[in-house]
């Protein structure tokens, strides 16, 4: 099963990007895919994620330089695990470490310097609908 998960604050502006595009992809209900949205990485999510063969992580990365841009973040999470700032490395080990599981994974980021307000609503949205679409045919 691939299982994708979009995470963020939708109260925040374009923080809110994974659950967007979580939400987008619930009204196309795609085959053999679990759609997760989530306001923060927590460890009982990986419960959740027990029957997935390929894990998709979908959120807002913060770039001083390129915003709207679509990329695969991989950066190093900082600080405490004992946060929200919990990140999909952090899920990845639970799953591998309490229960054997190491599925495929990817990462979808929408990068971002403005976690407070959607600063151009048509290209915010847009890549939105572009990600949604490349994750469905996928």
């Amino acid at each position: 099963m691939r299982i994708i998960v979009g995470y963020g604050n939708d109260l925040r502006g374009e923080d809110g990007f994974g659950v967007e595009v979580a939400k987008k992809l619930e009204t196309s209900s795609p085959k053999n895919t679990k759609i997760i949205s989530c306001f923060q990485l927590t460890p009982e999510l990986s419960l959740d994620l027990l029957d997935g063969e390929e894990i998709i992580f979908v959120d807002a990365a913060y770039s001083a330089s390129s915003h709207y841009a679509l990329a695969c973040s991989l950066e190093d999470e900082k600080g405490s695990n004992l946060s929200h700032h919990m990140g999909f490395r952090t899920i990845l080990a639970i799953l591998e470490e309490l229960y054997g599981k190491t599925p495929r994974y990817e990462v979808f980021s929408l990068l971002t310097n403005s976690f407070d307000n959607i600063e151009d609503e048509d290209l915010y949205f847009g890549q939105i609908k572009k990600t949604a679409e490349f994750l469905l045919d996928d």
